[in-house]
């Protein structure tokens, strides 16, 4: 049994407001992340033992850094959040194909120019076909690139120019990865028919072999490192409801502590210095509640989430400015328990 251990700690930051530098600065920290972990991955022989994964994850940072190129803090970190647990996954040595999201456009949006439900179809043909075996670095981009093609499409105004890049990029790495799947399906290939054909050959009298004493394999190494995810999103002044337009990243959140049900969270929820103590004390806590109550509803057991507000204490930064106290404004997600195996 494999003995890898992946600590992944999400931590999401949450603040009221950000000018432009700060949002350059905490897409760039997503992204950089990101790449870390991608290269923790090569270093840990995940692009063998999982390209697909490894592949995907290459694939979601690389959607991050064209939403960060968009000015679209948001997509870039749900993308960031997403290369990650691929990452994690082909470290692990995943064999399972990721979820394949139905494209589901509000009623009230019109006709799309472009069949998602088609594109979603193709996708699923090429699945069953042996696409994982076969096409895995092409299937993983087609897939990345179509799940950012449905994320812009559900924005209330898509980008033209944006759609059309996504998907175009989904179509060459679909194309690709039929092609593949038509030829080794024609040519009989073992990715396809799954069996080894060994040349036959006459026996030849052979000299007697001395066995030598085989020497004990040393355990794989446990692979430790940390998925640190830093999501910030922002609450308007004195409340703690969650916008509509943050809800993506976290269900993005939710979904991964579903894919990984033996880590739990704490959440804790801090202030600026504007305000009683009293008064924070309890905005923090309602803060890191409000998180904690959404993904409860996402799915997420309430036992596997525990919450405590700290209001005016652990300033990150200077509350002399509005920028410092906007940064003071959080609540960050600890990992307080991960898998051992």
């Amino acid at each position: 049994m494999k003995n890898i251990t992946v600590l992944k700690v999400l931590t999401v930051a949450i603040m009221f407001s950000a000018s432009a530098q700060q949002m350059d600065f905490r897409v760039s920290e997503g992204i950089s992340e990101s790449q870390r972990l991608i290269e923790v991955a090569y270093k840990a022989g995940g692009r063998e033992k999982s390209p697909y994964h490894f592949e995907k994850a290459r694939a979601y940072r690389d959607l991050s850094v064209l939403f960060a190129s968009e000015m679209e803090e948001i997509s870039s970190k749900i993308f960031a959040i997403k290369s990650m647990n691929s990452a994690s996954k082909s470290i692990e040595g995943s064999a399972e194909l990721d979820k394949l999201s139905e494209p589901e456009l509000p009623p009230n949006r019109g006709k799309p120019t472009i069949d998602l439900k088609a594109i979603y179809a193709n996708l699923q043909k090429i699945r069953e076909e042996k696409a994982f075996s076969c096409a895995p670095k092409e299937l993983a981009n087609a897939e990345a690139y179509y799940e950012g093609l449905i994320h812009e499409l559900l924005k209330e105004r898509p980008k033209a120019s944006l759609v059309q890049s996504l998907y175009d990029s989904f179509l060459s790495n679909y194309l690709l990865a039929k092609e593949k799947v038509e030829v080794a399906k024609k040519q009989s290939l073992v990715c396809y028919t799954g069996k080894v054909e060994l040349p036959v050959a006459q026996a030849e009298p052979q000299e007697p072999v001395v066995q030598k004493p085989v020497e004990p394999k040393e355990e794989p190494a446990k692979v430790e490192e940390p998925l640190m995810v830093r999501a910030r999103i922002h609450f308007d002044f004195n409340k703690a409801d969650i916008k509509k337009e943050y809800i993506p990243l976290l269900k993005e959140v939710a979904k991964i502590l579903k894919e990984n049900p033996n880590i739990n969270l704490r959440i804790e929820g801090y202030t600026d210095d504007i305000g009683t103590k009293a008064y924070n004390q309890k905005l923090a806590l309602r803060r890191a509640m409000a998180v904690k109550n959404f993904l409860v509803k996402e799915g997420i057991k309430p036992e596997r989430i525990q919450v405590v507000g700290f209001g005016k204490e652990r300033y990150i930064a200077e509350n002399t400015t509005p920028i410092g106290r906007l940064t003071n404004r959080r609540a960050e997600f600890i990992v307080i328990q991960v898998p051992t195996q």
